[in-house]
């Protein structure tokens, strides 16, 4: 089985990797390959993955996949499955799927789609603080001083949400455009704006795929039942299935 899973960001899909990652004989990535996607318009790599998928799961190379490898997680879940003697599920996560699912399902009758939603308040105020860039105190207070002297801009934060020239918000070219674009004005509204967007499509995605396409209330997904559900909809038998303690983010 191949299993995309979906949500938008800040919504539990780490843990969502972390449940289908717990099963045998199977591996989930998490934002396998960002760098080559766009959140519209670049379909090709996102089928490729899929066929590459497949192919694995023929009995394929498993070392014949595209994925990121500048990032630590993708390229350490690329490393277990290149070791892995038998794959039976294969899956990977990532927000930016929403756009290619009806390619993916046109094209591809055995993936199974989970989104996660997370209340809209609590994503909204957990995008705020991630997508702020770090800094120490004495760091905040040198860059500022550094900003007034060189007349470079000084950017507290990151904003994939609205369209912008890097004066105000600190650019990203890998995950800026992964992220469909909104008026805001202020990057809470954008935010608030997109997750909108985000879970309208995700309602009319399940009600056109509803054998296909399962929308999951992120706090269920620490429930025994609804993991056993997610589960064998995934296609592993009860026998097989593997519960776990869902929850990583806690806190935010």
């Amino acid at each position: 089985m191949i299993v995309i899973g979906l949500g938008s960001g800040r919504s539990g899909t780490a843990s969502l990797a972390k449940l289908l990652n717990a099963q045998h004989d199977a591996l989930c990535f998490h934002e396998m390959n960002p760098s080559c996607v766009r959140f519209r318009d670049t379909p090709r790599p996102i089928l490729n993955g899929i066929e590459e998928f497949q192919a694995i799961l023929g009995g394929g190379d498993p070392s014949m996949l595209t994925v990121d490898l500048s990032r630590r997680v993708a390229a350490e879940a690329y490393d277990v499955l290149c070791r892995m003697r038998h794959v039976s599920l294969l899956g990977d996560i990532a927000f930016y799927y929403l756009s290619y699912v009806e390619q993916i399902a046109a094209r591809h009758g055995d993936v199974r789609f989970i989104c996660l939603k997370r209340d809209r308040q609590a994503t909204i105020d957990s995008w705020l603080r991630k997508s702020t860039v770090p800094r120490w105190r004495s760091k905040r207070v040198a860059d500022r001083l550094s900003s007034l002297i060189t007349r470079e801009p000084y950017q507290a934060a990151r904003n994939p949400w609205m369209a912008h020239d890097g004066r105000e918000w600190a650019v990203d070219p890998v995950w800026d455009k992964c992220f469909p674009k909104f008026p805001g004005p202020t990057r809470a509204e954008a935010i608030g704006q997109y997750y909108d967007y985000y879970y309208e499509e995700v309602e009319r995605l399940a009600a056109l795929l509803p054998d296909r396409f399962r929308l999951v209330e992120t706090p269920r997904l620490g429930e025994p039942e609804t993991q056993s559900d997610l589960l064998a909809f995934c296609g592993v038998p009860p026998e097989r299935q593997v519960a776990t303690d869902a929850h990583i983010h806690r806190s935010i």
